[in-house]
């Protein structure tokens, strides 16, 4: 019975790893869908999170390539500001990740999906109506500080709040996802060394890992497909896709948050 359990659990992950990888890769959110999936399958939230960050942090680098190839961003040199956009963000969003990791084993899981839920659908309304806000890399600094506390906590809520902040900011919708996709792989590596180092995993390391191979193989299937339909985005119908699917996400988390309270 456990080894069936199991291998169900494993068919889940394949499928989600892809979805997941095909979802953030090219509206640049999508992956923390994966979080209360996961959870509700009946894995440990310690487990969860960092096997999410581990995966990501491999499919994001490969999707980058494929965004490079479709140049849906320009990374040909360290002078571009997708380049600048990205190294900061990983420098103001180690920050948040760092704090996140430090809490993740005192909060509780019903406070990170209801915080989680507010934010999301908050940013997912801002793309809605033909709202721009004037361009301000302290926004931007603030913006990759709670996305990547967001990320840490609960294996989510970067995506959505970096690609609707770049957007609403006037930045164009491909290259806002292709340096959200980039700057997470970063922060999702760097978020997984922080749970080993602090040792805040669950006890099952073995499982973390298995499963995040898992979703790293069917993820990087989906890499090149995500990019593509990036770089086929039509301008104006992106804005609003890229905000139904926030605020789609941020009901999801809240019906959970509601269901276990």
């Amino acid at each position: 019975m456990i080894a069936e359990a199991l291998e169900s659990i494993i068919i889940f992950v394949i499928i989600l790893g892809f979805c997941g990888a095909f979802l953030d890769g090219s509206l640049g959110m999508g992956y923390g869908l994966l979080s209360p999936i996961l959870i509700a399958l009946g894995l440990e939230p310690l487990v969860v999170v960092p096997m999410l960050l581990l995966s990501q942090m491999t499919t994001g680098f490969s999707v980058t390539i494929f965004h490079a190839l479709y140049k849906n961003v320009d990374l040909s040199s360290r002078k571009t500001e997708d380049i600048k956009s990205t190294i900061l963000f990983i420098i103001t969003g180690s920050i948040g990740m760092t704090i996140a990791v430090f809490l993740a084993t005192i909060l509780t899981e019903e406070f990170v999906m209801l915080y989680i839920a507010i934010i999301i659908i908050i940013a997912g309304l801002l793309m809605l109506p033909n709202i721009q806000f004037t361009f301000s890399w302290k926004r931007m600094y603030i913006l990759s500080g709670i996305g990547s506390f967001n990320k840490a906590i609960s294996g989510g809520g970067y995506g959505p709040v970096m690609t609707i902040g770049q957007i609403t900011s006037g930045r164009d919708a491909r290259e806002s996802v292709a340096v959200t996709d980039f700057s997470e792989a970063f922060l999702s590596g760097y978020g997984f060394i922080l749970y080993v180092i602090f040792e805040s995993f669950s006890e099952r390391v073995l499982l973390t890992i298995e499963l995040g191979i898992i979703m790293i193989i069917s993820g990087l299937i989906a890499t090149p497909i995500g990019a593509l339909f990036t770089k086929k985005l039509d301008k104006k119908k992106a804005k609003k896709i890229i905000g139904f699917l926030s605020i789609s996400i941020g009901i999801f988390t809240l019906i959970r948050f509601f269901l276990i309270i």
